[in-house]
């Protein structure tokens, strides 16, 4: 009997999915399959005993705001009413912190208003590519940049678009260790996203 691969299970907990958006590997989707707090933790800890060619290329913020925003569905059980499942509204997530694979407020790490939280993890494959199909198909996973990019708005509203654009650029070559999209690239994509 072949093992079974969580990679390809239909939902996925909150540690499957921050695993995949902070290091897009599969092995460690299955890892997570029965969500641990303590294990994910220690999985971020020690970068120097990572196995060779593992890279972050993302973070727990990143599926937070892909909540928040409604482009990842998720759903849970409400702490009030365990015994039945519900679809978590997007702008619940505002108030929310992701500690995988726990939900808790912002600054209130024991206030968990949800249980057993999962996402489709279609969804995710599809909103966070496999760094092997994304350097196949195109030089920069666009999707990923779009959500960087949304982070920068966030924090920085009041900024130009040069100098969003210029901390774009420097975010991107620190997180992904290669040389960023250039200005006139980026100006045209942020076009198609207005």
């Amino acid at each position: 009997m072949s093992p079974h691969h969580f990679f390809e299970d239909i939902y996925w907990n909150l540690a499957q999915a921050c695993a995949w958006v902070e290091y897009r590997e599969k092995q460690l989707v299955n890892d997570f399959s029965v969500a641990d707090r303590n294990k994910y933790m220690a999985l971020g800890i020690y970068p120097s005993m990572w196995p060779a060619g593992r890279k972050r290329h993302g973070s727990v913020e990143d599926l937070r705001r892909a909540l928040e925003q409604g482009r990842i569905k998720s759903s849970g059980y409400r702490r009030h009413t365990p015994e039945s499942l519900e679809e978590i509204p997007a702008a619940e997530w505002t108030d929310f912190e992701i500690r995988p694979p726990l939900v808790s407020f912002s600054g209130q790490p024991s206030n968990q208003p949800w249980n057993a939280v999962r996402v489709l993890s279609a969804d995710m494959k599809k909103h966070w590519r496999d760094v092997g199909e994304v350097s196949l198909r195109t030089k920069f996973d666009w999707a990923e940049i779009k959500t960087m990019y949304d982070a920068i708005v966030d924090r920085q509203p009041t900024m130009s678009t040069n100098k969003k654009i210029e901390e774009l650029q420097l975010e991107f070559a620190e997180r992904f260790n290669k040389d960023a999209p250039t200005r006139t690239t980026i100006q045209s994509k942020i076009k198609i996203w207005s």
